[in-house]
């Protein structure tokens, strides 16, 4: 193996842990004792000051002289702050699996809007994509569902169980794709100063939420607390940092593509942790989602689109940060 060789493989080693450590947050969720919102809050405030540590020692401040704040920079910071809060949220609601699979439905809401309002077109493998991914969300939700009684069959009558907590991992799935195609903005912008912005707005964006909520935290345990504390360093500031270094070494689209890990790690954590069981359908779903995103990352990225306004490729962020 070769020196760029090596190099890559580390990069995707970095990118691999860091995607493992934010699949680990919806784990951490279930022993702190407040909203998801304040536990988000708290870790992508611990992300923040890894990064401004970051930046401090590599003096990279000085990227940020004469730079201009747009309507799409600001957009992609709020939208980071929503995906991350309500991905946490429905941590609590479902099943650690049905949040981690459902939010990686931003990629094809991102295709979309991109089809839309940048004119790129919609090939077949943009329609295979999306097809996979909607069969995937509604195997998951439950409404294909089969069984060796009835066979396949398809309705509206879901298990209120998981319902509502399935709804806001969508509705974090689609802050994800919004997040993603307000990054395709901006390309004068290097991508470690983007994700510096992105991480601010974020915490502003969840810090102004928590001002109107002002949720109560009287629930709280000092084992809550330790736990938000450790879930903070670890999926907030350690997996930033290893992100971070990713991020100078893999294209965006290797990054996207490995982050798919922090889907399995979540499913993982929830059958050893929680023992929440996966069925087969939702097993199909989960891969269906994860086959359509990983596949239009791959051939979105291969070469650049011709006709596209002001595009870059998305900034490098995992689904559950």
């Amino acid at each position: 193996m070769d020196t760029s060789g090596r190099e890559k493989l580390k990069g995707f080693g970095f990118m691999f842990l860091s995607s493992s450590l934010m699949g680990g947050i919806g784990a951490f969720a279930r022993y702190i004792e407040a909203p998801g919102i304040f536990i988000s809050f708290n870790r992508s405030f611990a992300g923040f000051i890894g990064m401004t540590l970051i930046f401090l020692a590599a003096r990279r401040f000085h990227k940020f002289k004469g730079l201009k704040i747009t309507p799409a920079i600001l957009l992609s910071g709020i939208f980071l702050g929503l995906l991350s809060g309500l991905y946490v949220m429905s941590t609590q609601m479902t099943t650690l699996s049905n949040a981690a699979f459902l939010i990686y439905t931003g990629p094809i809401y991102s295709t979309v809007l991109a089809t839309i309002f940048l004119k790129e077109p919609f090939t077949k493998v943009t329609a295979f994509s999306l097809a996979a991914v909607v069969v995937g969300c509604l195997l998951i939700i439950g409404i294909i569902n089969y069984t060796s009684a009835e066979g396949f069959t398809v309705s509206l009558d879901l298990d209120p169980k998981y319902m509502v907590g399935n709804m806001v991992a969508l509705a974090s799935g689609v802050a994800y794709g919004l997040f993603l195609f307000f990054s395709r903005y901006r390309t004068d912008v290097d991508s470690d100063v983007r994700s510096y912005l992105n991480f601010t707005f974020a915490i502003v964006t969840l810090g102004i939420i928590l001002a109107f909520m002002r949720p109560s935290l009287a629930e709280m345990t000092t084992r809550g607390w330790i736990v938000l504390a450790v879930a903070a360093v670890i999926t907030g500031f350690g997996a930033f940092f290893f992100l971070t270094v990713a991020s100078k070494i893999l294209l965006a689209g290797e990054l996207a593509t490995i982050s798919y890990q922090e889907t399995i790690m979540a499913t993982i954590l929830g059958m050893a942790l929680f023992s929440e069981h996966l069925a087969l359908m939702q097993a199909i779903g989960g891969a269906l989602i994860i086959i359509g995103g990983v596949s239009q990352i791959v051939f979105s990225t291969k070469k650049p689109v011709a006709g596209a306004v002001a595009e870059e490729e998305p900034v490098a962020v995992s689904a559950g940060s």
